[in-house]
């Protein structure tokens, strides 16, 4: 615990006098509520969630015991201490299986050993309540693993059989015109399938991969990912507008893995009319420390309804069904930018256009 790491206690007595002499001796280096019926601490908990519970056994209308029962079912994080003058075997029973205490301890209580208690018990929660978010997010990535493996498997599998059924028709097709046609199916075919296999080894590299900060330099990169795309999509032109010395401290991986989503989707949905040339616009500011990316498009935009959704897994926003979409770029953009502390946002507008904007810090700072 820090120095300056603060507890957050709710202690709940029927004795007014008890519940004043804790305030008094933990009041300053604690946050410390108070309550004098188990009706005002319910409504306190609900207020904001304390580290600690501290609760007498003996009162008038509802037992420490038959407090804590109630707290359980919605508060299950909250560590829980019992106070009791009367030590017998059934009240700890009771404690323990019902309440299910974190310490027991009598009255009156002694100042020193209550301060260690209070430390011990809050390390404990701390402890918990950290491997219950590790628990949650191991349970969020295999969900998500298990829908990526079967989502990617389905969406590979899609074009392969294409291309096998285009190979067999140009083995016995002798209008030359007619062949044609089927290599530019083909072609088709086998991107969407590089499109599936560098999204899959993308998601590998973020998720597994250490981060490694080294000086990045943006316009380099942006270079990287803009010239093969030239080639993707003729009809498409950049408008880079960085500075040749801008150097990010950062890790390559995940902006790459950003700024290659962000701006291949502007590449893939950000016109207007097929077959005819527009621009996709690139940029950035340091404002404060802070490192902005922006990418821009003068597409067809994207309706407000969905502009909330764009980010999650397997979304793919309505106005993109006309061009192949896995629904895993944007979300990709997002889970990179986590790691290296990133954050993006979207602004769009129907007809007129998308920019999507990163925001990175300086992590020079904290190394």
């Amino acid at each position: 615990m820090s120095e300056n790491e603060k507890i957050n206690i709710l202690y709940l007595d029927d004795e007014e006098p008890n519940l004043s002499a804790f305030k008094a001796s933990f009041r300053r280096t604690h946050n410390v509520r108070t309550a004098n019926s188990a009706q005002k601490a319910l409504a306190l908990i609900e207020e904001e969630e304390p580290h600690i519970i501290i609760a007498d056994q003996r009162m008038p209308q509802v037992s420490g015991v038959e407090f804590f029962e109630m707290v359980l079912q919605d508060h299950p994080d909250p560590q829980r201490i019992l106070l009791t003058a009367y030590t017998s075997s059934q009240t700890v029973i009771d404690a323990v299986n019902k309440g299910q205490i974190d310490r027991y301890l009598v009255k009156p209580w002694d100042r020193e050993m209550m301060e260690k208690t209070l430390h011990s018990v809050y390390d404990s929660y701390k402890n918990k309540v950290e491997l219950k978010r590790k628990n949650e997010e191991l349970y969020r990535v295999n969900s998500e693993l298990n829908r990526f493996v079967y989502s990617v498997s389905h969406d590979l599998r899609a074009p392969l059989l294409s291309l096998l059924g285009l190979v067999d028709l140009s083995r016995n097709e002798e209008d030359s015109d007619q062949i044609q046609e089927y290599f530019e199916l083909m072609n088709s075919s086998i991107r969407k399938m590089d499109d599936y296999i560098q999204t899959t080894l993308q998601y590998y590299r973020n998720l597994k991969t250490s981060l490694i900060l080294e000086h990045v330099n943006l316009k380099g990169l942006i270079a990287e990912i803009t010239e093969p795309l030239v080639n993707y999509n003729g009809d498409v032109s950049f408008r880079v507008d960085v500075d040749s010395e801008t150097v990010i401290f950062t890790d390559r991986i995940r902006l790459k893995i950003a700024l290659n989503n962000l701006i291949t989707n502007a590449v893939k949905y950000g016109f207007k009319v097929k077959n005819t040339p527009y621009e996709i616009s690139i940029s950035n500011k340091n404002i404060e420390g802070s490192n902005k990316i922006i990418v821009a498009d003068q597409g067809k935009g994207i309706a407000p309804d969905q502009l909330k959704k764009i980010f999650e897994i397997f979304f793919s926003e309505s106005s993109a069904q006309s061009v192949e979409s896995s629904g895993l770029g944007l979300y990709l953009v997002r889970q990179a930018l986590d790691k290296i502390k990133g954050t993006v946002s979207v602004r769009s507008k129907l007809d007129v256009g998308t920019e999507f904007e990163i925001n990175l810090p300086d992590l020079t700072r904290n190394n």
